[in-house]
């Protein structure tokens, strides 16, 4: 049986694993990836007042989809859609909506980036802000000179003309990939829904 000394030192030690205090200097390149490092960029309650400046309030709107609704928006983006709901957020001004938000999660290398895509009513990207970024490399995709490469993107955007980034393209693509999928979501589920 564990002794609770031996349990309170273990749960200790996975929570300076988990949070990069307990790293030994003597990695190398490959084991230096897996590193998890985590900087908090944004919280949500930042990223909001970012997405939708002057807002009386944000509602949250959750879309369970179905798989005809999986497929368009698989093929819009040319991805796998495995999920079977997805979140926006909706900001509101005297009740009128003042665009759309959609805070998602794609993996870089080894750990996901949270990040925030937001939509003009019409489908375009406002705004990409990155919310968590958890790699040791590549953070560089935060940057405005890269961020700002999807302002007006929609759904129908051939991504490909994204220019990438020496030293972090499993981020670049990670983000790519995040944005294609947030346009093809709201063009499926907002305005191809609308009469």
């Amino acid at each position: 049986m564990i002794s609770r000394f031996l349990k309170f030192f273990l749960a200790y030690l996975a929570m300076g694993i988990a949070l990069n205090i307990f790293v030994p200097s003597s990695f190398s390149e490959e084991e230096e990836e897996k590193v998890l490092d985590v900087q908090v960029y944004l919280t949500k309650k930042q990223a909001f007042e970012i997405a939708f400046p002057g807002a009386d309030k944000v509602d949250r709107e959750k879309k369970w989809l179905t798989d005809e609704q999986k497929k368009a928006i698989g093929d819009l983006c040319l991805q796998n859609i495995k999920t079977n709901r997805m979140t926006f957020y909706v900001g509101k001004r005297d009740g009128i909506p003042m665009g759309y938000a959609i805070i998602d999660h794609e993996i870089g290398k080894s750990f996901p980036i949270t990040f925030m895509v937001v939509l003009n009513m019409d489908g375009s990207v406002r705004d990409v802000e990155i919310l968590v970024y958890r790699e040791p490399r590549g953070w560089e995709v935060r940057y405005p000179s890269f961020m700002d490469q999807f302002t007006g993107k929609n759904a129908d955007t051939d991504y490909r003309i994204i220019h990438s980034i020496t030293g972090a393209t499993l981020s670049v693509r990670a983000m790519v990939k995040g944005v294609s999928r947030a346009t093809a979501a709201y063009k499926v589920l907002y305005l191809s829904a609308k009469p």
